[in-house]
């Protein structure tokens, strides 16, 4: 990496700032106050989570849940729901229940589907729990939970408002075939693009396979328009901002390696194309969440069976990551049912739970503290093999997270980003690069305007 130390430590110090500023109640230490207030002895509240995990999963955390029903002292009894096959599924049956006014109590959610739900006055401002003194977090609590984790809820149509709580994070990585790269002359991942493009094309027309994987998302943009110094969305979230000069080169680069035949594009219909096709030793390079992990170990051990490894994608400057993860969302209900809401997510977020969590599913903890536990794990399971080490690098990466838009109404400019963006610049190798982001962006921005709170 070419991160100076001074500027990591600036940007920690930046970083925490946020955080800070995400966690104060949009009302003062009066919102917080009266939190502290409520009481839920006697009260015997039930609780409904709905998520998008698998059945598997599902189990696991029914099983913590238990345990909080056992030993929380209020008698609050929480269930886990599965709601959908994924984020998308549970967010359109939260529209249906807000509609219906049948909303769950608590549900998994990206931050812009977070700002949607709050522009409908569906979900609440978590800061007073956050900063409760009788049932917050401790100082203690926030300096063990990754900085960029606590301020990636924070959430700019909102000012002072948290919307979501963390309770699991992934980072958009490079996968990279070590064996394959060796044989090219390289000893290490590339580190700046001039060198990965270079390497890319180099395995494409070597060995007529694929330096690079090009699938269409608009995360993958996103990652890469990060790693150059740029942004998606600008900082006080009033305006898209991807056809910067890092979005420009961005889109050059997919445009010239498209061209010059250095990447293979995948369908949207071959689920799980880049990981198979990697798996076979059929591309060099692809960029994806690290969640999937263990997903990649068990597909190339049974395929192609090459050394592999994960690194940042190659930067510009001082280390930018795609941060991923939807956080949970607690929904305007009763005082004493949100409350209760707060204490499920919190014990979720604790350094048992969210070891556990992330042991099983691949996810990173939510807590520095967790390190240590979670990688023992996968160094005993035997599922992970060399893997572990490399689930070990992301722990150095973890407060270098960026999150792409927290807004509402972020769905549609990913598929304009998609379509009218990185589509053409793969078939078309003398479309204007600018012209084609300037024209996205004054589109993404009339949807901002208006998805805006009113």
């Amino acid at each position: 990496m070419r991160t100076r130390n001074s500027m990591r430590v600036l940007a920690v110090i930046l970083m925490l700032a946020v955080v800070v500023t995400a966690c104060k109640p949009s009302a003062g230490g009066a919102a917080a106050a009266a939190v502290d207030q409520i009481s839920l002895e006697g009260k015997n509240v039930e609780v409904v989570l709905w998520h998008n995990r698998s059945q598997s999963d599902q189990d696991l955390l029914q099983t913590m849940l238990d345990e909080f029903n056992a030993s929380n002292p209020y008698g609050i009894t929480a269930r886990a729901e599965i709601a959908g096959a994924s984020y998308n599924d549970v967010y359109n049956k939260i529209n249906a229940a807000i509609q219906a006014g049948s909303p769950p109590n608590i549900a998994v959610a990206y931050q812009n589907q977070a700002a949607f739900y709050r522009s409908q006055d569906a979900v609440i401002d978590l800061s007073p729990y956050i900063n409760s003194s009788k049932y917050g977090l401790t100082a203690d609590d926030k300096k063990d939970y990754f900085a960029a984790f606590l301020a990636s809820d924070a959430n700019p149509q909102f000012k002072g408002e948290t919307l979501g709580f963390p309770t699991q994070r992934s980072l958009e990585v490079m996968y990279y075939n070590a064996d394959w790269l060796k044989q090219l002359g390289y000893d290490k991942a590339p580190t700046d693009w001039k060198t990965w493009e270079e390497a890319a094309c180099k395995a494409s027309q070597e060995s007529g396979k694929a330096g690079w994987a090009f699938i269409h998302e608009a995360s993958n943009f996103a990652s890469q328009i990060f790693s150059r110094g740029g942004r998606i969305l600008a900082e006080d979230g009033q305006s898209y901002v991807f056809n910067s000069q890092a979005g420009q080169d961005t889109l050059a680069m997919i445009q010239r390696m498209a061209a010059n035949k250095c990447l293979v594009e995948i369908p949207v219909s071959e689920r799980y194309g880049e990981q198979n096709r990697f798996a076979n030793g059929d591309v060099l390079f692809v960029f994806a969440s690290s969640s999937g992990m263990n997903y990649y170990a068990d597909a190339v051990a049974k395929a192609a069976n090459f050394k592999w490894d994960i690194a940042p994608l190659p930067q510009t400057g001082d280390l930018h990551m795609n941060l991923y993860g939807a956080s949970m969302s607690v929904f305007k209900t009763t005082p004493e049912q949100q409350l209760a809401s707060w204490l499920v997510i919190k014990f979720l977020g604790e350094k048992a739970q969210t070891t556990r969590w992330a042991a099983k599913t691949g996810y990173l903890p939510v807590r520095a503290s967790a390190k240590e536990d979670v990688i023992a794990a996968f160094k005993a399971d035997p599922k992970w093999g060399p893997a572990a080490d490399s689930y070990a690098k992301l722990f150095d990466w973890a407060n270098a997270g960026m999150v792409e838009s927290p807004v509402a109404g972020y769905d549609p400019v990913r598929s304009l980003i998609d379509t009218d963006v990185m589509s053409v610049v793969i078939n078309d190798p003398k479309a204007d690069v600018k012209s084609l982001l300037d024209t996205a962006v004054t589109k993404a921005n009339a949807i901002l305007k208006e998805n805006a709170p009113q």
